[in-house]
């Protein structure tokens, strides 16, 4: 048995500004428990997360962990299905609020602040660099905005010239060899499989290994969310429960397909973000775009993806100038921390989880 977690960000840095699935996670009947981490930078929440995720591998429990898209190596969740319990970040910019606390979970909040004069000194030096984070979200945001803008224009150039038609009953044959009718209505969990983050254009390859069969869409031009809208709505239809992976760039459209019970995934293999693992059978949709019909704007659609690439690499850079004011905060946070009580916070977390 594969005992890896599933890995997904449940937010992206996208061309619509910052976009959030953690109340599709929160709707999952799996878990009966929501707990919900509040407070500033620096006050515990990705350490306690990863201490109750370290001990459910020791335990190789079935996991989903949530990485920031802000910050990779931080966690925004952990879903624990079998114990009915997750775990999540609840602060800006994914605010979450409980209906029920008590009754389906609750709040985590940290200790107290040591010596809260000396913090209260800092206010200013915290709004100057809080202002500066601001400044670089701005930035990404204008930035994936226009790259979202030269994806639309290139959708615009290429949809004239391909066979949606053909790909929509290629799909059909798919559906009728990897699609069986469940026993239980579908289901689809939203999540973010990639991202643009700080550290690159990041995608979660492991979790698709997880699967014994992988079709690999071979997507030079953009039209693989045709393939995958029409096994998505079929695998609702027949009652699948299965991840539905959305693009980072641009959250409207598919971008892979992860069904852990039939061990099956689709993934797109993009110009920006070519999957090279290893794959049950490869399909590539690029045949679709009449050649002879792309030959005259061949050139203009490498010059618009070369431009793509560019405003990302500048978001890329944006993001990491974002991730060092957030470390600047947690460095002004820092001294007045109370270290031992933080640390009993995370351990009494992993008590809420596991029985020790």
């Amino acid at each position: 048995m594969n005992h890896k977690p599933y890995r997904f960000f449940l937010g992206a840095n996208s061309s619509q500004g910052f976009v959030s699935f953690f109340e599709n996670a929160l709707e999952d009947d799996a878990i009966r428990q929501n707990f919900i981490f509040k407070g500033g930078p620096g006050c515990g929440k990705s350490t306690a997360m990863k201490q109750a995720a370290q001990e459910g591998l020791r335990r190789q429990q079935p996991m989903e962990i949530i990485h920031c898209s802000s910050d990779p190596s931080s966690l925004d969740g952990v879903l624990f299905p079998e114990q009915g319990k997750a775990l999540y970040d609840g602060t800006a910019p994914h605010t979450i609020d409980l209906p029920f606390p008590g009754a389906q979970g609750g709040y985590i909040l940290p200790p107290p602040f040591l010596s809260e004069e000396e913090l209260v000194q800092k206010a200013d030096a915290l709004q100057q660099v809080q202002q500066k984070l601001s400044a670089c979200y701005r930035q990404v945001f204008t930035l994936t905005a226009a790259a979202g803008q030269v994806e639309n224009r290139l959708h615009l150039l290429l949809s004239g010239i391909t066979d949606a038609a053909r790909l929509r009953r290629r799909a059909v044959g798919i559906i009728a060899r990897e699609i069986p009718r469940g026993k239980t209505p579908g289901r689809e969990k939203k999540r973010f499989l990639s991202g643009i983050t700080p550290e690159g254009l990041l995608r979660f390859d492991e979790t698709i290994g997880k699967q014994r069969r992988v079709y690999c869409l071979e997507d030079p031009h953009g039209f693989a969310p045709v393939l995958l809208e029409e096994i998505r709505r079929a695998a609702l239809e027949r009652g699948q429960v299965f991840y539905g992976c959305y693009c980072p760039l641009c959250p409207e459209k598919l971008e892979h397909l992860i069904f852990p019970e039939l061990s099956l995934a689709f993934v797109s293999s993009t110009p920006l973000h070519p999957y090279e693992g290893p794959c049950f059978r490869r399909l590539d949709l690029g045949r679709l775009t009449d050649r002879e019909s792309l030959r005259p704007i061949r050139t203009q659609v490498r010059l618009l993806r070369k431009i793509q690439l560019a405003l990302l690499e500048d978001a890329v850079a944006a993001l990491r100038q974002a991730k060092g004011c957030h470390d600047q905060l947690e460095a002004l946070y820092r001294p007045h921390l109370d270290i031992p009580a933080l640390q009993q916070t995370a351990e009494e977390v992993v008590g809420k989880i596991f029985v020790l």
